[in-house]
């Protein structure tokens, strides 16, 4: 059964094999399980090269070692990194050495970013930019998760709440203090100004939000029209590989294909659907109102056809 007091570790730096990989360890036993695996524990934040040993003595690898004692690490408590070989076999007998000390376990989904929060050296905003910050495809994306990681919401989000607290502390000032010659008179009109000011500011940022939210999640886009209009020509040449069949035949799309586009630094998730016409094929009519639905949940759609009078709303 886990526990917050156990030591945890695990591979940190993605899939094997891979040149090197980083194992870290989080937790009170850090510095023992470091010092009996690698002889001796490294200065902190200093690298040094170690042989690693399981608990008989034999040597699993050769790598650099790392100790960041706590709280001045990412999870404010006790913690080291194994860079080793990235070869899945000197990995797993890593990991699996590490699981034979007394209070280690291998950690859950996310608990290095959860102990980071309890401790205090994240707040939920950074914990969130973090996770959008992995899992970033575009510059964009990147750049968005890098500000949201680094602080930079919670900075802004830090200063609305002081001055609504100082606000707050101005008015009960001259409510409670109206006699007293060192509360400035009359402070309600400049705090109301400053309300009105930082109302505004949080309605731009509000508005700001749906930008955003199109950045991190992508823009989705539906190429829509006529049968044979050239829909998934279109999509296989933008996405400069054959996705979807091309034929002269209408109605060979019946079902709705996408295909992920990075488009200077933005991402683009772009669908090709069924051509919209009136049809007595049943496969066809649920291909064409999945094209409809598809449509209706787009932030753009590209009407296409090669009919320049195409009676859109007759479709």
């Amino acid at each position: 059964m886990s526990s917050a007091t156990d030591t945890i570790f695990a591979l940190s730096s993605g899939g094997l094999p891979s040149g090197v990989a980083v194992i870290r360890l989080s937790g009170l036993q850090s510095r023992e399980v470091v010092a009996r695996m690698c002889g001796t524990v490294p200065a902190p934040r200093h690298a040094a090269l170690r042989s690693i040993r399981d608990r008989n003595g034999d040597v699993l690898d050769e790598g650099i070692v790392l100790f960041f004692p706590g709280p001045h690490s990412f999870t404010g408590e006790d913690s080291a990194e194994l860079q080793i070989h990235g070869g899945r076999a000197t990995v797993k007998a890593v990991l699996a050495a590490l699981a034979e000390f007394e209070g280690m376990r291998a950690a859950e989904a996310g608990e290095f970013s959860r102990r980071a929060f309890l401790n205090g050296r994240m707040d939920l905003v950074e914990v969130e930019g973090l996770a959008d910050l992995i899992a970033a495809e575009t510059e964009i994306q990147r750049r968005l998760a890098a500000e949201q990681a680094s602080g930079g919401l919670s900075r802004l989000y830090d200063s609305w709440a002081k001055r609504l607290t100082h606000a707050r502390a101005m008015i009960e000032a001259e409510l409670d203090f109206a006699d007293e010659d060192d509360v400035p008179g009359s402070v309600a009109s400049q705090i109301w100004d400053d309300m009105h000011a930082l109302q505004q500011d949080i309605l731009n940022h509000l508005a700001d939000a749906r930008v955003g939210e199109i950045a991190r999640d992508g823009l989705k886009v539906v190429i829509a029209g006529p049968a044979n209009a050239g829909k998934s020509s279109l999509l296989n040449y933008l996405a400069k590989r054959d996705i979807a069949i091309v034929t002269d035949i209408p109605g060979t799309t019946r079902d709705v294909l996408h295909v992920d586009l990075d488009i200077s630094g933005f991402a683009v998730r772009l669908y090709d659907t069924a051509g919209l016409r009136e049809t007595e094929d049943i496969v066809e009519q649920e291909g064409i109102r999945r094209t409809w639905l598809s449509m209706a949940e787009a932030h753009l759609v590209l009407l296409l056809s090669d009919d320049p009078d195409t009676d859109w709303n007759a479709l």
